[in-house]
């Protein structure tokens, strides 16, 4: 709630940070393309699956979501053989 205050700073931004800067572990960022992509790789899904689909698909990964996200990341530019999605 406190970055979201921030004009600019989002809920993406916000849980991106958390994960990345303050090392929470049960923190999702369900509308990064990224995840939602590899999500649909993973998970052979007939397309990506939209924010609320896949926090409920991340809820089985709590208290370690943001580790479920890093292998989701991971996963995604190994495939995709880049960062980012394009």
């Amino acid at each position: 709630k406190t970055l979201t205050a921030i004009p600019g700073v989002g809920s993406w931004t916000a849980q991106i940070y958390a994960m990345f800067s303050l090392g929470r572990a049960d923190v999702f960022a369900e509308g990064d393309l990224a995840l939602q992509e590899a999500a649909k790789v993973l998970f052979d899904l007939p397309e990506r699956p939209k924010p609320k689909a896949l926090a409920t698909m991340a809820e089985d990964w709590s208290p370690w979501r943001s580790v479920a996200a890093r292998a989701l990341f991971s996963y995604y530019r190994v495939v995709k053989q880049r960062e980012g999605i394009t």
